[in-house]
Formats: structure tokens, sequence, C-alpha cells
């Protein structure tokens, strides 16, 4: 279980406080400039908290050494763009912070788990935006950290992939804990456990999904109005309120 407790920061975030359960697919909502990626980050221990407590388990993430930090989380960053001329083998393999000998076995059993074996000896910058997607999804799981953070992931990805992403992140559950800045109401709806809805910095509701993303929070922190069928885990006629 992740706790954050009155967390802040100087640019951003304003007295977080909540409980993340293990082994759940959390979304993390808002409006642009909300604090989406900045709470991710923290939790990631990449931002530093001008106030407040993350705990993972047991431990402060702030006296957490680098490498126990590597130990037990992955982060999957927006910008995962590879600059170097890699195979698909070599850039799964850079998730491995150590070699070990067993590298090649290691990236085997990941590529296999996202149905990417046959890519392995292929150049990275030649594959579609949706398997780049699945790629870097592998190199951060070739680890087995119990905790993913993925900061809005499926952005930049067309709709078919798009899905396929949401589902690989539920297919970690509950053997992993996987947290995901996201956007899309409708994926969100449909996949998350849980969310925790930012307004401008602040907590405006956390829990189950279909108990948060209700029509008055997503009137309140998105200024929409939409249509849900709950027995569907359905969102859709999203409109501007006027």
């Amino acid at each position: 279980m992740i706790k954050l407790e009155n967390v802040s920061l100087a640019f951003g975030l304003s007295n977080i406080s909540c409980y993340i359960p293990q082994g759940k697919l959390i979304g993390i909502m808002g409006a642009n400039g909300a604090g989406k990626s900045t709470l991710l980050k923290s939790i990631a221990g990449i931002l530093p908290l001008t106030s407040g407590e993350i705990w993972l388990g047991n431990c402060k993430l702030s006296d957490m050494s680098a490498k126990q930090k590597s130990e037990r989380l992955a982060y999957f960053a927006q910008n995962t763009h590879i600059h170097w001329d890699l195979s698909v083998y070599d850039v799964i393999a850079l998730g491995l912070t150590i070699p070990t000998k067993d590298e090649a076995e290691k990236v085997r059993s990941v590529s296999e788990q996202f149905s990417i074996s046959h890519l392995l000896e292929k150049p990275f910058q030649q594959l579609s935006g949706g398997e780049k997607a699945r790629v870097q999804l592998a190199r951060c799981c070739i680890k087995q950290a119990p905790l993913l953070l993925a900061d809005e992931p499926i952005a930049s990805l067309d709709p078919y992939y798009q899905i396929d992403m949401m589902e690989q992140l539920k297919s970690l559950t509950p053997q992993r804990t996987c947290i995901v800045a996201i956007h899309h109401l409708d994926l969100a709806y449909r996949f998350c456990d849980e969310i925790i809805l930012l307004e401008k910095g602040k907590i405006l509701a956390n829990g189950a999904t279909q108990a948060v993303l209700n029509a008055e929070n997503l009137a309140r922190a998105f200024g929409v109005k939409v249509k849900m069928d709950q027995a569907k885990r359905e969102i859709f006629a999203i409109e501007k309120m006027t």
C-alpha cells in the first residue's frame, strides 16, 4: 500500500493525503495543470517534496536509496524516445539496472508476456507507435518491480492501441500496483479500479472509479457533462457545459 501524507510541492500540489491500495489499477485524472504528472513524479521520487511524506509500504520514500527505489518501482515517462540505433531486444534490456547472466531469458519471458517476441531483432525506430509503447512497457516490467507508474502512456496512441495499452496495464494487476495519469474519461471509467481526481493541485475526490467519476465531479473538474452506463462501465456523449 502507498500512503501520501500532506504532500505539497511549491509548483503544483497542496496537502495531498490519500491511500493507494495494492494490486489495483489507479487512474490520476484532472484538467490540464491539475497536477497529474507532478503527483506521479512525486510518487516516483523524481520531484522532491516541499512538505509531507510518501510511504511505500513501511518505508519512507525520502529515506530510500536510488537502488531501493529502482527495486520497488518502475516509471513509464511521457517522453520515451530512444535516440540511439537500438534493437527492440536492447531497449527492453535497458530496463535491467544491472546486467545479469540470465538477461536473455528475462527479455524472452517479458517479450512473450506482451506478445512482442517477433519484434526482438527489429530496430526500435522502425516500429509503429503502438508497438513502441508495448516495448517500453516491457522495458519497465522486466525487473518485476511491484509498482508501475505510467505518465499518460496512451496520449499519443491511436484508439486501437489506447485500448490495448489499458488492457496490458490492467493485466499486470493484482500482482502489481499500476498508477496511470490519464485524460481519457471513457477508458479510465472502463479500466481503472480507483481514481484520484485532482483540481488545481488538490484532491477533489478519490476512491472507487464509478463513485468518483460522477456527473457532479466531472462538471467541476473538466467543465463537461456526460452520459454514463454503470452496468457497462461506459461514459459517452461528452459535451462542454455552457
